[in-house]
């Protein structure tokens, strides 16, 4: 048997390799934390957008309609009296061509900003678009967004979108080509729809998501807006809620409440607005979304 000498030697060794082991565990989950969605991603849909957001979420809906389109979203994380700013976006389109700026704020002061630009062209109720995002902020890299959107039915949409083509490189994270189908189905002459999205990569499926949006009001000069999201893992376990509400149409003002997985009270808040402006009828006789 050893002496004390030996014996702390042993223990001192043991702590060494607990605090490697978790480093190993916290400074991936860091860095990833580091790589962040635009927050318009947690509550469209692929197959459900159109506006200047179309840009962070799916670049066809760009080419749905022959539109202008502004866009300005305020991320408050930790609502509350320890509340601070995590993200903002900004965006504009017009006819197809599109822009976007998001800019995000990181616990230990970093500042991460990321620009996309995009295009999107459609006819006969087919649209197709691409997005080129650059990332920058601790970073410099590039990758591609396709995407596709089609109204099959006046009442049934279906998109797709291929994520990080050219695997960027974001702060030391590969972004994994993903592959995101999406479908959204509108009841009640398009004042109510379900839709649907699936993500996966080429190690399997990364999550699922499934919501509800409705309009109060249609007709009305300021319409009310509600949605509702369940996000899962790819077992179909519950890991994220989200709930808003919204006021208008062409000049819209909204509130989106976002929850983790256990529901246990809410980890952020979105405050955005979106004015946008036809200029010709939509296609095949659609009623905006």
């Amino acid at each position: 048997m050893g002496g004390p000498e030996d014996l702390q030697g042993l223990r001192r060794g043991r702590r060494r390799t607990v605090g490697l082991s978790l480093l190993q565990v916290v400074v991936p989950a860091v860095v990833a934390a580091q790589v962040v969605p635009n927050r318009a991603t947690l509550y469209l849909y692929p197959s459900d957008v159109t506006d200047a957001r179309a840009v962070w979420v799916n670049p066809a809906g760009s080419g749905r309609f022959e539109e202008a389109s502004l866009n300005l979203d305020l991320t408050v994380g930790d609502p509350g009296a320890a509340g601070r700013l995590r993200q903002l976006t900004l965006g504009l389109s017009s006819r197809g061509l599109s822009f976007g700026y998001q800019r995000d704020v990181f616990d230990p002061g970093g500042r991460g900003h990321t620009y996309r630009i995009g295009y999107a062209a459609g006819r006969a109720g087919l649209a197709v678009g691409f997005a080129t995002a650059l990332y920058r902020g601790g970073t410099s890299s590039s990758g591609w967004d396709l995407g596709i959107l089609y109204d099959w039915r006046p009442s049934l949409s279906l998109g797709g979108v291929i994520e990080n083509v050219g695997r960027p490189s974001v702060r030391g994270t590969t972004l994994p080509v993903t592959y995101v189908p999406s479908a959204t189905l509108r009841l009640f002459e398009a004042r109510a729809a379900v839709s649907a999205d699936g993500r996966f990569t080429s190690a399997g499926v990364l999550g699922y998501a499934f919501g509800l949006r409705a309009s109060l009001g249609a007709t009305t000069r300021a319409p009310v807006g509600l949605l509702a999201r369940l996000d899962t893992d790819g077992a179909l376990r519950r890991a994220g809620l989200a709930f808003g509400v919204s006021l208008g149409s062409q000049d819209l003002a909204g509130l989106v409440a976002t929850a983790p997985s256990d529901a246990g009270g809410i980890d952020a808040l979105d405050l955005y607005g979106v004015s946008t402006r036809r200029f010709a009828p939509s296609r095949r006789g659609a009623v905006r979304d």
